[in-house]
């Protein structure tokens, strides 16, 4: 027995439903997840689609797939089955229902990512009253059943699908598939009032995070007439044709991505930053509602700039209250963690296009973070720094190993990257960036910065055939920010040594400095045969590294302390003679003289 249900979509074009039996069906068993399985859901067959129709389906549907391994999907699912699942129990137990609530989380992340998922059938047909629904004959069939309006699909492939769009059917057939796996969502056996479908079911938690993710890093502007847009984090001016899909003046409403601010001006202002402005935030891990601007900006829009919100919860897997963090400095001193609360903070959400540098300490009211640091890049549900008191979000350029911000991902500061120092995301595979508005980037098909080239001041979705998956340099340049000289300093009774920094401005066995982009972040790694290093004026100290923000001049002081002298000299020549500056007779008076 079949039910079709209907949700509206975003902009009032488009629903893709979701449909459930109401009876108790007999089913197999879930299916057994293996370690390390790859996220396909399947094959996709259409049944009476154009050709149009079918690239709409089959764009959504391989969208899902890389959906389901972002860390943001994960990060969603996590705080959604923790803080709001709740098994049925009426009929027969949803699978995993007596298990604890974190092995719960991990069995649907699983399933949702594994490859043993039933194949799925979209039938284009003419529904009259709604666009779309989806329905299975039975728990186990071998095939999902989806019947999807062929107008909805029609207008989607005229206008050209957004990511939103791929999303929401995504999550339609993610949907269906833990209904393969037996999840419910009808009455579950709680007394009425206590159960809404929509949050505390599987199913509609998979759909849920499907489109939280897959908006990922971007907002979607609207019109009146139904045309919309996809804006990145960054600046967009109508004046340079930024915002040519929906209009100059045009935009009715905003929905924004998980963990984000964006701001809206009627004038680009002078300078290109906006004036006459609004704002509106989403400081959640999920997509935001459709916000309708005021009548004062209704179609009178000329200026977007979007942000991304570092978010810290006061509990683990992004539960509790919550403080929402732009760029710059927070203290709590000064009644910045008034939200999740001083010392309190337990998991830490970082979207691409930011860095977080959190402290224990404030260092008073004009502080730059002391006590214990440590630097965040990405969501983090656990583990988080205890008594965090201080944060610091500087703006990165984000690369992408995929088009529209997915595949692997890292973060890049200031500075010139090429060769090794891309090793991190790898040569030739930058595809997508996250671009911040303070910052510029530039990259190359050559290591040298040369070759075919491009710059971007805003997010890219796309590279394009020229450089996408051919990059070798990636150049990160601060806008209006000025530089600040960072000294190092030799303590008296030193050793040897030398100290390198990255990005690489520095390179010295004395004492040295250089000027970095203020507000950039600074590595210095020290190396020296048979010594112990000691560092002093590091904003904090891994090993032989040391951490520095560039909020203004800083000096940094390193003292090369011998240690057994067996084992310096023993260091000491096998670093020598692999150099061959000299002969191995001088190499043993050299390294005596060193480690007496």
């Amino acid at each position: 027995m079949n039910r079709v249900e209907t949700r509206a979509f975003f902009f009032g074009i488009a629903a893709v439903l979701a449909a459930c039996g109401d009876d108790r069906i007999e089913a197999p068993a879930g299916p057994e997840i293996g370690e390390g399985q790859e996220a396909l859901y399947g094959d996709l067959n259409t049944s009476s689609c154009t050709l149009a129709q079918r690239d709409v389906l089959v764009e959504a549907h391989q969208a899902g797939r890389r959906i389901a391994l972002t860390k943001e999907f994960d990060a969603c699912l996590r705080y959604r089955m923790m803080e709001w699942y709740k098994p049925c129990y009426e009929g027969s137990d949803d699978p995993f229902a007596n298990e604890p609530r974190s092995t719960q989380y991990t069995r649907a992340r699983d399933i949702m990512r594994s490859g043993n998922m039933a194949d799925v059938t979209v039938t284009c047909a003419d529904l009259d009253d709604f666009n779309g629904f989806a329905a299975y004959d039975r728990y186990g069939d071998s095939h999902e059943q989806v019947r999807i309006d062929r107008g909805y699909l029609d207008g989607v492939a005229a206008l050209g699908i957004n990511d939103y769009e791929r999303a929401d059917v995504a999550g339609t057939i993610w949907h269906e598939a833990m209904h393969q796996q037996d999840y419910r969502h009808d009455s579950c056996g709680y007394p009425e009032g206590e159960y809404e479908q929509g949050f505390h079911s599987v199913p509609y938690i998979a759909d849920r995070c499907m489109r939280s993710a897959g908006i990922l890093g971007r907002a979607i502007v609207s019109t009146d007439e139904g045309r919309a847009q996809e804006l990145g984090i960054g600046r967009h001016r109508a004046s340079l044709g930024h915002l040519d899909g929906v209009g100059d003046n045009s935009i009715a409403r905003v929905r924004l991505p998980p963990a984000s601010r964006m701001r809206y001006c009627v004038d680009e202002g002078a300078s290109g930053t906006g004036s006459a402005c609004a704002t509106v935030e989403n400081p959640t891990l999920e997509y935001g509602g459709a916000h309708v601007v005021s009548a004062a900006f209704k179609n009178a829009i000329s200026f977007v700039e979007i942000e991304p919100l570092v978010l810290l919860f006061s509990q683990p897997d992004y539960r509790g209250s919550v403080s929402a963090f732009r760029y710059g400095e927070h203290r709590a001193n000064t009644g910045n963690f008034s939200g999740v609360g001083n010392d309190r903070a337990r998991s830490i959400y970082v979207p691409p296009g930011a860095r977080v540098r959190v402290c224990t300490d404030e260092g008073g009211t004009s502080g730059h973070g002391f006590g214990t640091c440590r630097f965040y890049d990405e969501p983090t549900a656990t583990g988080a720094l205890a008594g965090i008191s201080y944060a610091e979000v500087v703006p990165v350029v984000t690369a992408f190993t995929e088009r529209d911000l997915y595949g692997a991902r890292v973060n890049f500061g200031a500075g010139r990257w090429a060769g090794a120092a891309l090793n991190a995301i790898g040569d030739n595979r930058i595809v997508s960036l996250v671009v911040p508005q303070s910052l510029t980037a530039r990259v190359c098909s050559e290591a040298a910065g040369t070759g075919a080239c491009q710059s971007h001041t805003r997010t890219t979705f796309d590279l394009g055939a020229g450089l996408a998956g051919a990059a070798s340099f990636l150049e990160v340049t601060p806008a209006l920010l000025g530089t600040s000289t960072l000294s190092v300093v030799r303590a008296s009774g030193s050793g040897a040594g030398r100290v390198v920094s990255t990005p690489l401005n520095l390179d010295c066995t004395s004492n040295c400095s250089a000027a970095f982009p203020t507000r950039s972040e600074v590595f210095l790694l020290a190396s020296s045969a048979g010594h112990d290093v000691v560092f002093t004026g590091c904003d904090s100290v891994l090993g032989n590294g040391c951490f520095v923000t560039m909020t203004g001049a800083k000096t940094v002081t390193v003292k090369f302390v011998r240690n057994n002298a067996d084992r310096c000299f023993d260091a000491c020549l096998d670093l020598c003679k692999e150099d061959g500056q000299m002969p191995p007779s001088q190499c043993d008076e050299a390294c005596t003289a060193e480690c007496l």
